[in-house]
């Protein structure tokens, strides 16, 4: 399962939901026939670039995978039905490679292959607390219920890579909550934020306040998939920002987690990379930055690590050794890179820049700027630019490589209300072959 840099809202939007905190964007809303244009635009542009759009749906679709022989994309479809809908109208779909024979397979959302078997989760319709995780053939076929956790997780449960394990979260208030202010200084103080957050009201309006919300803790647990041998393996992170977002290593030993911290001397967060055993011993701190660093991938062999660093002010690329020695910054510019992607077999890497992080939910945007897909060899050489879309019709989001490393599926979030599905092919000089 890609990483939900998803997305780099998964981050700080994640908690302020849960916490009650009111998000208001300023949307505006198109009418048909200009949402008409801008499509047809848009889709004229990635003619022009190679890609294709794969799906039509006038809901939206979303977490593209692969098959392993890289004839079929799995993803998340929904009707037409508004924002944020999910059980029972939230499907998890198959298509042929070029967009064709698109077919519905379950109830569900978050697809995640593993050995020939892909998993989903969804609410449950009778005990709505309830998460329930699921697993079937590719087909369809064999569905198997694994799981029913409290929607009190993070999604999505990490299915350990030889499926018999699950790694997952559960996260609690306690009793203080945070402000995030625009100089980059958090407040923490001791109460109800629903409460005693009114306190805040003209200060909220003058514009001085990033965000704000309850305070939460995070556990870390692993269990088999029939739900025994329960072991909490981490527990008391502080999470009301920057969830713990549990990974495993490719060989199933180490599990990533993300840990936040106040300083208490610069009251500024601080969010780094830690890993520890599949049993919770030997946590490790690897990195130290001020600032974010998230989204930790493992090169195919482990020898590597490959994450986003908010070190230098913006997010850039960053690699180190397994054990957190020896950091290179592979990408500087002033953009925001998202997410990356490992090709599959190969020293290449494929990932997005943002020129901006307020990138939707906007009504205008300037044509300069763009949201792009990058390759590079993954010692931050050799940098090319795939594609590249002006911010007025959307941006690209969750990248992954074909299994033969020939093709690059993506999302493309359109700033006029839908999510699409496109490929693209990777030519010969980016690392294709």
């Amino acid at each position: 399962m890609k990483t939900k840099t998803k997305k780099i809202l998964a981050i700080v939007l994640l908690f302020l939901i849960a916490s009650g905190v009111i998000l208001i964007a300023l949307v505006t809303l198109q009418s048909p026939v200009k949402q008409a244009i801008m499509q047809s635009e848009l889709d004229d542009l990635m003619t022009a670039s190679g890609a294709t759009r794969l799906t039509t749906n006038p809901g939206p679709d979303e977490d593209p995978v692969w098959s392993p022989d890289g004839t079929k994309i799995f993803f998340e479809t929904r009707p037409d039905v508004g924002s944020r809908r999910y059980s029972p109208e939230c499907y998890i779909a198959v298509m042929n490679a070029d967009g064709s024979n698109v077919t519905r397979l379950a109830n569900g959302k978050n697809p995640v292959l593993r050995s020939g078997r892909l998993y989903f989760e969804y609410k449950d319709p009778v005990y709505t607390d309830l998460r329930v995780t699921e697993a079937m053939d590719l087909d369809g076929g064999n569905r198997e219920k694994l799981l029913s956790l409290n929607v009190r997780t993070y999604p999505f449960q990490a299915i350990s890579p030889d499926r018999t394990k699950v790694c997952c979260c559960t996260h609690y208030e306690t009793d203080y909550y945070f402000v995030w202010w625009k100089n980059d200084s958090v407040t923490k103080e001791k109460g109800d934020w629903n409460i005693d957050g009114a306190k805040y009201n003209d200060i909220w309006q003058s514009g001085e306040i990033h965000m704000a919300g309850q305070g939460f803790h995070s556990d870390i647990w692993v269990m088999n998939l029939d739900e025994s041998n329960k072991i909490k393996i981490a527990s008391g992170i502080e999470s009301s920002n920057c969830p713990p977002q549990p990974s495993w290593s490719p060989d199933g030993t180490k599990i990533f987690f993300l840990n936040a911290m106040i300083s208490p001397d610069t009251h500024t967060e601080n969010v780094d990379i830690w890993v520890m055993n599949v049993g919770g011993g030997n946590k490790k701190r690897l990195t130290d930055h001020p600032g974010y660093d998230a989204n930790p991938k493992w090169s195919p062999g482990m020898e590597k690590i490959v994450y986003r660093s908010e070190n230098n002010s913006n997010f850039d690329i960053w690699i180190m050794n397994s054990d957190g020695s020896h950091k290179e910054r592979l990408t500087e510019s002033p953009d925001t890179e998202a997410d990356i992607e490992w090709k599959p077999g190969g020293n290449w890497a494929a990932y997005i820049s943002w020129s901006s992080r307020g990138y939707i939910y906007e009504g205008e945007h300037n044509y300069e700027d763009k949201s792009e897909i990058w390759v590079m060899n993954v010692d931050g050489s050799e940098k090319e630019r795939l594609l590249g879309i002006p911010y007025p019709y959307g941006v690209i989001n969750d990248i992954e490589w074909s299994p033969d490393g020939l093709k690059m599926v993506f999302e493309f979030y359109q700033n006029y209300g839908n999510y699409d599905i496109y490929v693209i092919d990777v030519p010969e000089t980016m690392g294709g072959v």
